[in-house]
């Protein structure tokens, strides 16, 4: 006999005096004296117990045995009860018992490639969003890829370099200082879609260097990118937000969102609008405040269908989306929806971002603020000018003629 079933036949040896003193039986379970529900009652209460235990229940095939030690055979860590357990088991299935176990989880690759991480910031007023893919390199550290891309436009800037991981969280936390904003995690296929499609964007144009990205992406990436629309969480369900009009009519406090406040328009875009608007306020020929107001309308209305219409109005429909993902990973869930309902809005409407609150909010404000400014610049001039523009010379000489009809 060998040490280790001599040590197996101690315990079993011992584990049936005890048995006894319980009244545990084979004898007994084939009378159905003591049941198999009895006998589980001492399980656990005594190791060479239930060695002794294991090997008894070996000896009594019925499906309830049968359940009961595929069930303990899962839960204890003790190698010899483990062992005593499928000796029975086996027992069992030799009387014709088919033994029906959980198949063990498969164990994970040593060398299982690591995933990559997607890092994102908001969409700023130009369209433009920072992104990250970072991924662990042999040896330590880890790559790290950044671009700038633009929406539409494509990529803007792109940067590559080998740093750890305390290096990963200094950078994400000083962009947050600096920029008063944070990098939310995002899936990394998704950050890996976008950098591409951007580079697919200005490949082949002025800029030689964006065919370094490719060299720079295969550092992490071998198979190539594939399209990946936006990530939506679960809580965002598209069709219930599209069917909400609640939404819809309560975005333009977006706005509000510190990300979007640099939503406004760029002088550039503003000026033709801002423009129109002083030809209307400046001309001769509308006679009444009642006129004027309904001419200034028309330059909004046309301003709201113009900016947010065809390919721009796409552009404007993903950065949403997008700002939608943000936000929801930035605990900020009513607005995620909002951001959304936008988003569909645009790409179902005929009339650019005419009906859309947040849109017509968005123009109006961007076109106030421009107008403003540029009255306010237009002034600072004249002050040091001695030369006084027609529209100028016009307006005072109303003023004199208002001023002397009012002395007679």
């Amino acid at each position: 006999m060998t040490k280790k079933d001599a040590v197996r036949h101690a315990h079993v040896v011992e584990g049936k005096k005890l048995l006894e003193q319980w009244g545990i039986r084979l004898a007994r379970l084939q009378d159905q004296s003591v049941t198999v529900a009895m006998v589980q009652e001492h399980i656990g209460k005594n190791p060479a117990a239930d060695v002794a235990l294991a090997a008894l229940l070996g000896n009594y095939p019925t499906p309830e045995v049968e359940h009961v030690l595929v069930a303990w055979e899962g839960k204890t860590s003790d190698k010899e009860l483990r062992h005593e357990i499928r000796r029975s088991l086996y027992k069992l299935s030799q009387k014709g018992l088919t033994t029906k176990r959980a198949e063990p989880a498969p164990a994970p690759a040593i060398f299982a490639p690591l995933e990559p991480e997607g890092y994102l910031s908001p969409i700023d007023g130009r369209g433009d969003r920072l992104l990250w893919l970072v991924k662990a390199k042999a040896g330590g550290g880890l790559h790290y890829l950044s671009a700038v891309v633009n929406e539409p436009e494509g990529l803007r800037y792109f940067d590559f370099a080998e740093i750890n991981r305390k290096k990963l969280r200094q950078m994400r936390q000083d962009f947050t200082t600096r920029m008063q904003m944070v990098l939310v995690e995002a899936p990394w296929r998704y950050c890996d879609a976008v950098m591409y499609e951007g580079y697919e964007r200005v490949k082949g144009k002025e800029d030689k260097e964006a065919d370094a990205y490719l060299a720079f992406r295969t550092h992490l990436l071998s198979a190539p990118a594939q399209p990946v629309e936006v990530p939506l969480p679960a809580s965002l369900e598209t069709a219930a937000i599209a069917a909400d009009e609640t939404l819809l009519q309560t975005s333009a406090p977006l706005l509000q969102e510190p990300e979007l406040q640099l939503w406004m328009l760029d002088h550039e875009r503003a000026h033709h609008y801002t423009d129109k608007i002083s030809q209307v306020q400046e001309s001769p020929l509308i006679l009444n405040r009642l006129q004027q107001q309904d001419r200034l309308q028309t330059v909004i209305d046309s301003a709201i269908i113009e900016i947010f219409a065809g390919e721009p109005g796409m552009a404007y429909a993903r950065r949403l989306e997008e700002t939608a993902l943000y936000l929801t990973a930035t605990d900020r869930g009513e607005a995620a929806k909002r951001a959304l309902a936008v988003s569909l809005a645009l790409k179902r409407s005929a009339q650019g971002g005419k009906g859309i609150p947040f849109c017509e909010e968005l123009v109006r404000q961007s076109i106030a603020l421009h107008y403003h400014e540029e009255k306010q610049h237009a002034q600072e001039e004249s002050r040091g000018s001695l030369i006084m523009r027609p529209s100028e010379f016009a307006a005072r000489m109303q003023a004199a003629q208002a001023q002397r009809r009012g002395v007679r």
